[in-house]
Formats: C-alpha cells, structure tokens, sequence
C-alpha cells in the first residue's frame, strides 16, 4: 500500500498543480503585435473593399489576373500573368486585411514554397495589412523562392503612384493603411 501511495502521490500533486496554474495565470498574448482594433478610431477594410483596390492595381500594373478568390477572413489568392517576354510569367499573390497581428517567418516561408512547388511560377508576392516581423523580412530574403514582402503603407504607396492619390486617400481611411503599421510591428527598418 506504501508503494502504491509513493507511485500516485506525485501525480496528485501535479494535477493540483496543473489546476493551481490554470486558474491563477495570466493570460498571454500569442500572437505578434500587429495593429490593434484599438489603435484607432478607423475601421477595418472590408473584403470587398480590398479586393477590388488589389484587383485595380494590379490591372494598373498591366498583370493579367488568371484566377481569384476571396477566403475566409477576406484574404485574397491571385494568379496573374505578366505578359511581357523574357522576363514575364506566372505570379502568385496572397493578400490578408487581418490586423491581429504582424506575419512571422513560417507563415512567410509556407508561402514561398508554395511558389517553389508550382514550377511554373516567377515569383510571389506576399501583402499583410498588419506587417511582417523583422525574422519574417529576413526569411523572405532566404526563401526557397523569389517572394516580396508588401505591408500597408506600401501597399498604400503602391496605389497612389500607380492608381491615384484620391484612391489611396480613400485606402487611408482605414487602418493597417498608415504609419502605425510598421510602428505596431517594430518595422524600425521601414519606420519613419
């Protein structure tokens, strides 16, 4: 019986543990600091709204859109063609208005091979509204394919040179499309 009482004794207590800590700790954040809901009095862009600038600037690149779609959460998957000869081909594009928080790296280099596996791809580009982390930035620079990295304010950037600036004021009105974004995400690289 001592035995027995010497083999479940340690268990008990680390159940009680368990149960101790659970109760009693603190919630912890586990996602990366992006833009916060609270950050500002903007709304967030809806899905539409985002697809349709994303669909006008890449007409304005002069890319052909090969497929669409719009997913859970409003993220956008595109294949575009670039016609021009030699250095055209195939893109692929994915773009996420979700601001809980900055990409990390994995879900950088998730998408690079995704471009890696599809052999006839060029590149990737990759758009989050809340920003890449510093080792996302540097994983895309490593990644087993060509992959840009495009947060807000480039995108935003991207839009008034290429579009209008009446559109990309328009863009401005919602967050993830300014400053704070690369604030909010400790971007010191692109900071200003």
């Amino acid at each position: 019986m001592v035995v027995f009482a010497v083999a479940v004794l340690p268990f008990l207590v680390g159940l009680a543990l368990i149960a101790v800590l659970a109760r009693f700790a603190p919630n912890v954040p586990r996602t990366a600091p992006g833009v916060a809901a609270g950050t500002d009095g903007r709304p967030a862009i809806g899905a539409e709204d985002f697809g349709r600038a994303l669909a006008d600037l890449v007409g304005a690149l002069g890319l052909e859109t090969v497929f669409a779609s719009v997913g859970t959460g409003g993220v956008v998957e595109m294949t575009l063609r670039d016609p021009r000869p030699l250095v055209g081909g195939r893109i692929h594009l994915r773009a996420t208005p979700v601001l809980d928080g900055a990409l990390e790296a994995a879900d950088v280099l998730g998408f690079a091979e995704g471009v890696r596996a599809d052999m006839g791809a060029a590149k990737g580009i990759l758009i989050a509204l809340a920003g890449f982390t510093a080792e996302a930035r540097i994983s895309a620079q490593t990644s087993p394919a060509p992959v840009e990295l495009v947060d807000g304010m480039e995108l935003a950037e991207l839009v008034a040179s290429h579009l209008d600036s009446e559109r990309a004021a328009a863009l401005s009105a919602f967050r993830g499309f300014g400053r704070d974004c690369r604030r909010a995400t400790g971007d010191v690289r692109r900071a200003e």
